[in-house]
């Protein structure tokens, strides 16, 4: 391996450990998304136009797809939080959740809970207040990744409207870089391919048991039919989407009964440890990877990243599995 080689492979390494450490795979993830989907469509529009306009307009109509998914989903949360998910009706829902469980549990269980949680009467604002530098530190850090998946958007959206000259003609490091780099976005591409077919699988399941099983039971939980919708575009973020989704429908499951909770828990763990294996296996399909090769991934960077190695686990094990392919090592 010669210097030029080596040194482009200590460059993407040193890159992939910054995001890793300073926890930024969401923000790469998204930009990486963002430039996959404006080189897509730009592709499809270059047929038709010359490339340089159809790059244009391909960022243009990219951005004008944020920009109103962005402003609708900032409606409809205002009007949310305006009507009915303000601190009051947060407390009131949150007693009636309490009263739900005492009603439920049986009192040999219930013994069991503490007096605190079982005497809630709507002190959600008092716990705000007694928490309000913690609540502040977590906004202000909500902000700042914003602001860089902001960034994030704007930069692949700028260089998918670049561009850049053949990789013959480019100079030696360039050329060592760009190599690396394509690589690394090959795996990504296959991964989020990979992605929509678990989240499919997830949806699946997940309306089965919101729209069959349930009501099935007598039970209909409010908003079922969106959740199905939400299950399915949170479930296109690898591991942690499943997880996004989870919470929300077990959070709609308290203000239905204690039992119902239960059911969706048991259910939901159920599908998450599911999902390792159908990750394992849809995504394995495309990097030619076994199912133990990609579980073993996923568990070596959880334990050392958290949710930051599960994220990016699978596009940095196909990536590392492409190299080694393509130096001839396996």
């Amino acid at each position: 391996m010669n210097n030029i080689k080596l040194s482009s492979f200590i460059a993407i390494s040193s890159l992939i450990c910054m995001v890793l450490v300073l926890h930024m795979a969401p923000t790469l993830l998204i930009g990486m998304l963002i430039y996959l989907l404006a080189k897509r469509l730009g592709d499809k529009l270059s047929l038709k136009m010359p490339e340089k306009p159809a790059r244009l307009i391909a960022a243009v109509l990219i951005t004008a797809i944020i920009i109103g998914g962005l402003t609708s989903v900032g409606i409809l949360l205002s009007k949310t939080i305006g009507n009915e998910q303000n601190l009051a009706g947060l407390a009131a829902k949150l007693g009636e959740s309490v009263n739900d469980i005492r009603n439920d549990l049986p009192p040999t269980l219930l013994s069991y809970l503490p007096d605190s949680l079982l005497s809630l009467n709507g002190s959600v604002s008092d716990l705000i207040k007694e928490h309000t530098r913690e609540l502040g530190g977590a906004g202000k850090e909500g902000l700042h990744t914003f602001a860089h998946i902001l960034i994030a958007i704007v930069a692949a959206l700028l260089l998918s409207v670049d561009s850049f000259s053949t990789l013959a003609k480019a100079q030696p490091f360039a050329k060592a870089m760009r190599e690396r780099i394509q690589l690394f976005g090959k795996a990504f591409e296959n991964i989020v391919f990979a992605q929509i077919k678990i989240s499919a699988i997830n949806t699946l399941l997940t309306g089965i048991f919101l729209l069959i099983v349930l009501p099935h039971f007598g039970v209909n939980l409010p908003y079922n039919k969106t959740l199905v919708i939400v299950t399915f575009f949170a479930g296109l973020l690898p591991v942690i989407g499943n997880l996004i989704s989870n919470t929300i429908i077990t959070v709609i499951s308290i203000g239905v009964s204690f039992k119902v909770t239960i059911a969706a828990l048991v259910f939901l763990v159920g599908v998450h440890k599911l999902e390792y294996f159908i990750n394992a296996k849809i995504v394995g399909s495309r990097i030619h990877a076994t199912a133990w090769e990609l579980l073993l991934a996923l568990l070596i960077m959880e334990a050392l990243f958290g949710i930051t190695g599960l994220l990016i686990a699978p596009i940095l094990y196909a990536y590392i599995k492409s190299e080694l392919l393509l130096a001839k090592l396996i």
